[in-house]
């Protein structure tokens, strides 16, 4: 049997901005790589090497980011919607392609499953549509559900509070029999909002697996810094360096001798002077850190320049910026290409140097 993959890449990623202003959600790096590659890469690692992409929003540099970081034997075909169709009317645009059993994901959420294991349970149970749960803290951003016999007996998308039956929530990981598809008659079309229920109401068992891995939702700049975090924690090594703490990815130790790093992820091309500290941060390929400057838990995009003495914090720095000596920014988002004088205090704000319009 062959399997294909469908990710779904299509949204505007509007908790993130104003980073996906300039860069879709599916392809903000993490840890080294564009967040939907650990997605396309676990499909790999199954032997899936037939996908197919749906996509619209910043289309063009979402397909370049992903030919760039394929594998070679990897088979990709691109989808462009240029309405929305939903999640599940997405898929069925493309179901001229799709034969057989195929599994469904979100490019815009960081997963790191085991897929070979999802799809033996899969045919194990001889499900119609098995969909990938995790445990959650808050069940109200996702659909939860309620099992018996590993079959879902209950679903609810986005509850609130006093609704919240289950912190076991939809990872928005799906594998499907393509008669399934025969039940999307219109478009636009939702999985959780329309397909599911009317599944359900046609007494299709839908079957419920525990995944096994890494999955969060990187909706949020802080999820985004954690993800990082998450991920060099899974695929870093330690170091007999003196000045390298914990687990971390480095891809160039050259510029980095006069620092202390620990649990990172450095780019390459970094040039660190004397004093500086990097922790529990991602610092991507040119960065350039002056004297004693900190940097704690914070995401750092190419090419940027932080004059000494400065002190970022729970705070994303996008591409081309340039901070200024003796300043501080703590839980804020700087957008490209901003040139901040010294001294500069920045609290708790996105702060970018134009107005940005959102593209249809």
């Amino acid at each position: 049997m062959t399997v294909k993959a469908v990710v779904m890449a299509g949204g505007k990623g509007t908790r993130l901005r104003p980073i996906t202003y300039s860069i879709p959600k599916p392809v903000v790096p993490i840890a080294g790589k564009p967040c939907m590659l650990y997605l396309l890469d676990s499909y790999y690692s199954a032997g899936i090497k037939d996908v197919i992409v749906t996509t619209g929003y910043k289309f063009s540099s979402l397909i370049t980011s992903i030919i760039e970081n394929r594998h070679n034997d990897q088979a990709i075909l691109f989808s462009v919607e240029k309405e929305p169709a939903g999640t599940a009317g997405s898929v069925k645009m493309v179901s001229n392609f799709i034969d057989d059993t195929f599994i469904v994901g979100s490019g815009d959420i960081l997963s790191d499953f085991n897929i070979s294991e999802i799809l033996d349970f899969h045919r194990k149970n001889k499900a119609m549509i098995t969909i990938v749960l995790t445990e959650v803290d808050d069940p109200r951003q996702f659909g939860i559900v309620e099992m018996e016999n590993n079959r879902i007996i209950r679903f609810l998308e986005k509850p609130e509070k006093d609704q919240t039956f289950s912190r076991i929530a939809s990872t928005g990981i799906y594998v499907l029999e393509p008669e399934v598809l025969n039940y999307i008659k219109t478009i636009p079309y939702d999985f959780a909002n329309d397909l599911f229920p009317e599944l359900m109401k046609n007494n299709i068992d839908i079957y419920g697996y525990m995944g096994k891995g890494v999955w969060l939702d990187t909706g949020r700049p802080n999820d985004l810094i954690t993800a990082n975090q998450i991920m060099v924690e899974k695929y870093g090594k330690s170091s007999n360096e003196d000045f390298i703490g914990g687990k971390n990815i480095i891809l160039d130790m050259a510029g980095i001798h006069n620092a202390r790093v620990e649990k990172c992820y450095i780019g390459r091309n970094i040039k660190a002077g004397e004093g500086v500290q990097i922790k529990n941060s991602a610092v991507y390929d040119n960065a350039a850190l002056e004297n004693n400057v900190k940097i704690t838990n914070s995401l750092l995009m190419s090419n940027v320049t932080v004059r000494s003495n400065t002190k970022i914090k729970n705070s994303v720095i996008m591409r081309n910026c340039v901070i200024g000596e003796d300043s501080e920014i703590v839980d804020s988002i700087i957008a490209p290409d901003m040139d901040l004088r010294g001294k500069s205090r920045i609290y708790n704000v996105s702060l970018a140097s134009k107005v940005i319009e959102d593209e249809k």
